[in-house]
Parts: structure tokens; sequence; C-alpha cells
């Protein structure tokens, strides 16, 4: 399930779609800029702003298996925690992480929700949740009621602002006042418009800022406090604190 790669028209980064048009994650190219398929959470997408993954939840994470896999089943499933139901295709295109005991080490992706419940179904917590793997995987290594997993949704699934500090895997730029769980471009690549806090340098390295929402702010490799040390972009045109400046994106 490598996500597509496509030559996109010019002004296509600002349309947005109410149902899924591609695969999450589906890279498009229009000249040097870059872009990925996104779905905006539960709050309008803001233009120019830096965007993260949804917080992983706790307890989608280390479940325990609730029935053996063979090698070759198509399906996995394990026992929920004690919080936090799971929606119906709330792991559309995510992943299943086998982390200890039999089939320790590998990672499935799972099924895209063409159709309601394709991906998964709705489970309580506390009780087994099934999801099917995409199209192509099966399970590689045998799994035991003794193996522990997590389920992942997919990063483009639901983004949000990156809260101050960030919280999950910064994953693009807003292009437009995106409708709330519309599909959606986000710019990873080449010059973009971005939200700036602080003092930007010409030509050095910004990082999500760890004080202000959804803004980039420049990266000292000897603070020794800072939240994110990843590298979003180069400052084009520093701007003005408040306002936005130039980047060129390295996202991708």
């Amino acid at each position: 399930m490598v996500a597509a790669v496509i030559a996109g028209r010019n002004g296509e980064e600002f349309s947005e779609h109410q149902y899924q048009e591609h695969d999450l994650g589906t890279r498009m190219v229009i000249r040097e800029r870059e872009w990925r398929y996104a779905q905006m959470g539960a709050s309008a997408g803001a233009a120019g702003t830096l965007y993260q993954s949804e917080v992983p939840v706790s307890t989608w994470m280390t479940c325990t298996v609730d029935t053996a896999r063979a090698a070759g089943a198509t399906s996995i499933s394990a026992t929920l925690g004690g919080t936090n139901a799971v929606l119906i295709d709330e792991f559309n295109q995510g992943y299943v992480s086998i982390e200890d005991d039999a089939g320790e080490g590998h990672l499935y992706p799972i099924a895209r929700a063409y159709a309601a419940g394709d991906a998964n179904p709705a489970a309580a917590h506390s009780t087994a949740l099934t999801v099917a793997l995409a199209p192509g995987y099966s399970v590689q290594v045998a799994l035991t009621t003794a193996t522990t997993l997590s389920f992942f949704k997919n990063i483009y699934d639901e983004v949000i602002i990156h809260p101050s500090p960030a919280t999950g895997l910064i994953v693009g730029v807003a292009m437009k006042a995106v409708t709330a769980n519309y599909y959606c471009w986000l710019q990873v690549k080449g010059p973009a418009s971005v939200l700036a806090e602080g003092t930007l340098v010409i030509t050095e390295p910004v990082r999500a800022s760890e004080t202000t929402n959804g803004t980039v702010a420049a990266l000292d490799y000897d603070e020794g406090s800072v939240g994110s040390k990843r590298i979003v972009g180069y400052v084009m045109d520093v701007g003005t604190n408040g306002e936005h400046a130039t980047v060129d994106l390295t996202l991708q």
C-alpha cells in the first residue's frame, strides 16, 4: 500500500473533498513543491498553519491478542484498554504494530474503508477490535494470545493544528480554511507561507514552536528545553512575529 505520486494541476492544492478521493498520504507534485493528502480533524483548517497527526490514544496501544492468527491470516484482533472506544473505520489506512512475543517486529498496513467497516468495525473499550489488513498483506509470523500489539491511525487522518509543544508528528501546512472533516492537501516541500513566532533569520532552519500553536520558530540546537528539533524548513523571507514568513519546507 504505497501512497501514489500524482502530478497536480496548477491550483489543485487549494481543493478540498467531502469524501476521500485518494489514499491518505498520496503525494502531489506541482513544480518544485509537494503536498500530502490528508483529512482535516473536527476543527476547520487555517491557511498557512502548521499541522500534526492526531494525538495517539494510549488505550489502543500494547493490547493483547485475543485470538491466535496463523501465518497468512488477513485480519488481526486484540483487546482494547479500559477507556476509549473505537469508531467504525477509525483505523482507515492505519497500521497495526506487533510489539512483543510471537510475531514481534512486524508492522502491517490496515485496509482503506471504501465501504463502511472495510477497515474495522466499531468496538467498545475493553472488548476485542478486529482490523482488516490492506490487500496484498497477510500475517508473516503466527500470532498467539501472548502477543501484544498497538493500533495506530494514519498520520494524515484527522490532522490537528500542532499544539505547543507538538504532541504528534508534524505533517504539513494547510493551504486554505479547509472545512472540518474534509480531505485536503498539506504542503510538505518547497516554498510555503507559514505562521511564524519570534525572530527568524534568512537561510536558518525552523521547527514547530513550543509556545504558540500552529507556528514555526527558529531552531536553536543549543537550547536544552526545546520541544522538538525536527527541521520543518529553512527561512526564505523572515516576515514579522505573529505574521506569515516564507519557508522552504523540508518535511518530505
